[in-house]
């Protein structure tokens, strides 16, 4: 018997960059990339933004022009309507430019309310309780004696207005 011999052969000698796989970028790795870099602008963006800064002067200013316009239109209307206007016109200016929540509450509420309009003295409490008493009289009135009753005087309201403004 013949014996078979064996031979070896040697495999080519490979270089060692051609052991290291290849990586093949696949569309999913793409879409999370722009996510992260999305991402990454967006907080960039709320962090750098210009944050507004509240002006209280700035308020309470336009918030007296405005009352003062509103009031110089009520004066052609009938005495219950413009009851109603000079009271939200004013309760109105008092929210916006003493943080008052009197636009919200009734009459009732906001003269029995102790911590109401900290900021005034008292004799002008006192003046903005009297004109929203009067404003409540004619508002809640029957109407046979609304119209006996003269207008809401314009003038008080106005002068009490620029008295709260000036303070």
């Amino acid at each position: 018997m013949e014996e078979k011999s064996k031979s070896f052969e040697l495999a080519e000698s490979r270089e060692a960059i051609d052991l290291v796989p290849t990586w093949d970028p696949q569309l999913w790795w793409i879409f999370a990339a722009f996510i992260v870099i999305v991402i990454i602008v967006f907080l960039v963006a709320l962090l750098l933004r210009k944050k507004t800064v509240f002006d209280a002067s700035k308020e309470k200013s336009e918030a007296y022009l405005e009352a003062k316009v509103a009031l110089s239109e009520c004066d052609e209307l009938d005495p219950r309507e413009s009851a109603i206007r000079v009271s939200m016109i004013l309760r109105r200016y008092l929210a916006r430019s003493m943080n008052e929540p009197a636009l919200f509450e009734t009459h009732d509420e906001f003269i029995a309310r102790h911590d109401g309009l900290k900021d005034l003295p008292d004799d002008l409490k006192c003046g903005v309780a009297a004109l929203f008493s009067k404003l409540a009289a004619v508002k809640y009135a029957p109407d046979d004696i609304v119209s006996i009753q003269a207008h809401p005087t314009f003038a008080e309201a106005g002068s009490l207005l620029e008295r709260i403004h000036k303070v």
